[in-house]
């Protein structure tokens, strides 16, 4: 019976999906998609993902930096606390590592091709 019930659910929604599909066709108008990316290179747009990125990540970087400071405060020189208050610095230096080198990275690599044109 859920087999059924499983098989009903995916033709529905397939139908749904197919809908603007088949009226489209039916009215004769040709369906268009139309690109949703603005921009005009590969370069630019991956430029534009990490900018939009960084400009996420940073607030919570600050964040999660303030909340580490917390747990050091808190831990009152417990050995396992400060442990575990490190491991968290850590953690967050190494992803704002990451997300501004993949940023720096992009930057080079765009200059590159560039450079090479």
């Amino acid at each position: 019976m859920k087999k059924i019930i499983n098989r009903v659910q995916y033709l529905f929604v397939l139908g749904l999906i197919s809908l603007p599909f088949l009226s489209k066709a039916a009215g004769g108008d040709a369906l268009t998609l139309e690109n949703p990316i603005s921009t005009p290179t590969i370069q630019a747009f991956i430029a534009q993902i990490l900018d939009v990125v960084v400009t996420i990540a940073t607030p919570i970087a600050i964040f999660a930096i303030i909340y580490s400071g917390f747990l050091f405060v808190k831990a009152q020189g417990k050995p396992a606390e400060l442990e575990n208050a490190k491991k968290v610095l850590i953690g967050v230096l190494i992803g704002v590592m990451v997300i501004l080198g993949a940023q720096i990275l992009s930057g080079v690599v765009a200059g590159t091709i560039e450079s090479l044109k």
